[in-house]
């Protein structure tokens, strides 16, 4: 085990070890700033006419809905009545021209009982703000459209273009494609939500299984808080989430080409900083856990048992999120039908990508949560912030503090920081099963890269 002892001689100390006092203050404003922008700027940009404005919101709306969209259609053809109230629940939830444009597409689609695709349409047209493109959907409603007028509708709608009608009101030519693979939709996401429940259910026994052996033996968990350095390490995670905020805030008032470069610089400079401070890069690389544990592909196998765990746990955090989900829903819209907007995380930014993207953007996509993020937020979390905390806290609240920070700078909103909170005291475990970040880094690439994964196949 990486202990003082394997370090003090090692690690070349600077005359002041602590970490400075600017630290603490630059983290929680970044927090609060950038959890402020997550929870402010995407419900504002829905309907922008700037395509960089509207990819990240409506685009990610639309990629949601189209699953769900297809789950109506499959069971359009089994019971329509259901179907219909699906459709009204869907309808009621949505926000934003494109989700309710596209809702009148899949409601002319399916044709349910007791539907009325053109008076939901005269509905969001009475807006003054309404795009000029709803034309196209209104002429599908009562003529059918061109390939040329559907090209028109597709760049603004996606996937819910192939849902309008030919001329002649006549069935789109993709119809029976798009119920075989609505169809095809529901099978993965049954067999996902089986595999989850298995995958949780092995996890459970895991955790048991570890919390016993560390009772037993002390010594199932290898990691070891009274390794050095730290103060350092707050620094490096501080100025990671400093200039994250400041990029932000100089896209807002300069330039959106502010947000790249400060997230570049954000993980060049807290790496390179340790060194700055009089660090060997070698020793805390090592003390930020980035060494081989047991073994490379021994821990490799670790994180992937493990992540049966993080999903166990994570599991109580999803279901804190849907509570809470409902319990807003209820006082803030004033019953369980309130709108999408107050009661429901937000969509991810890469389901837009993808929802926009070719198989090119998918690609990169995956690459990006699968492999960039696992790296980064490893490093900076579970490296560099737990170590800093696990000198002075618990496991349990430096795990918690990392996890609600690691949450809140996801852009899925405040609804969702149980649920990504729960993830992050997961990877926590992980790290202080085995000490070395590759199992929690593994265990983080599984999670991200099986969920772009099932939504590259539903889209």
């Amino acid at each position: 085990m990486l202990g003082i002892e394997e370090t003090s001689d090692a690690v070349s100390r600077p005359g002041n070890s602590k970490a400075g006092r600017w630290a603490w203050p630059v983290i929680l404003f970044s927090v609060l700033f950038i959890g402020w922008l997550i929870n402010v700027i995407p419900t504002g940009a829905l309907d922008s006419e700037d395509p960089q404005g509207s990819i990240p919101s409506a685009s990610s709306d639309l990629a949601v809905l189209q699953i769900q969209s297809q789950a109506i259609i499959a069971s359009a053809s089994i019971d329509s009545a259901n179907a219909a109230e699906a459709l009204k629940t869907l309808r009621e939830q949505s926000r934003g021209f494109k989700s309710q444009a596209a809702i009148v597409l899949l409601e002319d689609f399916i044709n349910a009982p007791m539907s009325d695709p053109i008076a939901s349409l005269e509905v969001i047209k009475e807006d003054k703000n309404a795009p000029e493109w709803l034309e196209q959907i209104e002429r599908s409603l009562s003529e059918g459209i061109t390939a040329e007028e559907r090209a028109v509708l597709r760049n603004e709608l996606g996937w819910f273009a192939e849902l309008a009608a030919e001329p002649g009101r006549m069935a789109p030519e993709k119809s029976d494609e798009i119920k075989m693979r609505s169809a095809q939709v529901i099978v993965l996401i049954l067999l996902c939500l089986l595999g989850a429940v298995l995958v949780i259910l092995a996890g459970g026994l895991f955790l048991f299984m570890l919390a016993r052996n560390q009772r037993v033996t002390g010594k199932a968990l290898r990691f070891d808080n009274k390794v050095i350095p730290r103060g350092v390490m707050l620094e490096a995670f501080a100025l990671y989430l400093g200039m994250v905020a400041l990029g932000e805030a100089a896209a807002i008032v300069i330039h959106g080409s502010f947000s790249l470069v400060s997230y570049g610089l954000s993980i060049v400079v807290p790496l390179v900083w340790p060194r700055m401070r009089g660090y060997r890069w070698r020793p805390f690389f090592r003390s930020l856990g980035w060494h081989r544990g047991e073994g490379v592909l021994k821990e490799i196998f670790f994180g992937i048992i493990g992540y049966s765990g993080v999903l166990a746990i994570a599991s109580i955090g999803i279901c804190l999120t849907w509570v809470i989900t409902l319990l807003v829903g209820v006082f803030a819209g004033g019953g369980p039908d309130s709108t999408f907007e107050t009661a429901s995380p937000q969509p991810h930014p890469v389901l837009g990508w993808m929802f926009r993207g070719g198989w090119v953007e998918k690609l990169f996509c995956l690459l990006l949560a699968a492999v960039l993020a696992p790296l980064l937020e490893e490093t900076l979390f579970r490296g560099a912030l737990h170590r800093y905390l696990r000198g002075r806290l618990s496991f349990f609240l430096s795990a918690l503090i990392t996890g609600v920070i690691f949450a809140v700078l996801h852009p899925q909103g405040w609804l969702a920081i149980p649920a990504l909170g729960s993830i992050g005291i997961g990877f926590s475990l992980l790290r202080e099963w085995r000490d070395s970040l590759i199992a929690p880094t593994v265990a983080h690439a599984i999670n991200n890269g099986l969920l772009i994964a099932v939504v590259w196949l539903a889209l």
